[in-house]
């Protein structure tokens, strides 16, 4: 059932199904995500720490009653939810399948560019990643960037490095390593690609800027997650007593 009458910059929610009457207004994990302007993976995060408020359905899906997230935003001060949080369509891109086939194959190039990278004549304020590490790290990137170019949808896997930020995050100042790693792997993969177009490996036309726009996303998710974890991490401020 949907309400109708939801406050604008609201979502429009349903009710419980089997009963009787409207029932508290509901969202779920997804929804409240949107609203709040945060991932999924952080509102679940919330949840579980009991930051946010929550509930089990008989199925054991995780909602959030709309009234609750309304009182529990107003305690802290924040401002009324944004409408273009909610209604932000997918952007696209023009798909470019045969530069995602030749990163895929030039995966352990890449890997080797981000490697060279490191030298351990010149200081840098975080310490190097191991080799496995680094590897892991490029391979996760590759992979991202090459589904995105694939189908021409940048956003649709950027979580899986919206998670490695968010990790990240967790660790404290150290974690910021992984938005340095995450930028020198976004080098290699661009160097390597051009390095690509110079040998005449057949490409779209439009597949350097397309790579360039899915890149900007993959490292906006990394630090969207590295952020929404610092916030996380920071004890939430605590409503005026009353008088």
């Amino acid at each position: 059932m949907i309400d109708d009458e939801d406050e604008p910059g609201w979502p429009r929610v349903r009710s419980p199904r089997g009963e009787v009457g409207r029932g508290p207004r509901t969202l779920t994990a997804s929804e409240a995500a949107a609203l709040l302007g945060v991932s999924v993976a952080t509102i679940r995060g919330w949840a579980d720490q009991g930051r946010v408020p929550s509930h089990r359905t008989v199925g054991g899906h995780r909602r959030f009653e709309v009234d609750e997230l309304r009182d529990w935003l107003a305690r802290r001060g924040a401002p009324p939810p944004e409408p273009r949080r909610l209604r932000r369509a997918p952007q696209e891109l023009p798909p470019c399948p045969l530069l995602a086939r030749a990163l895929n194959a030039r995966t352990e190039a890449i890997v080797d560019r981000v490697l060279a990278g490191y030298d351990e004549r010149i200081v840098t304020p975080l310490p190097a990643p191991s080799g496995p590490a680094a590897r892991r790290v490029a391979v996760r990137f590759v992979r991202v960037v090459a589904a995105a170019l694939e189908d021409g949808r940048p956003g649709a896997p950027t979580g899986r490095v919206e998670l490695a930020g968010l990790r990240g995050g967790l660790e404290g100042p150290m974690g910021a390593r992984v938005i340095a790693e995450h930028t020198r792997v976004a080098a290699a993969v661009i160097a390597e690609a051009e390095a690509a177009r110079a040998a005449g490996v057949p490409m779209e036309p439009l597949a350097i800027p397309a790579l360039h726009a899915v890149i900007d996303h993959a490292r906006a998710a990394v630090v969207r997650g590295f952020e929404q974890a610092v916030a996380a991490r920071e004890p939430s401020p605590r409503a005026p007593a009353p008088r």
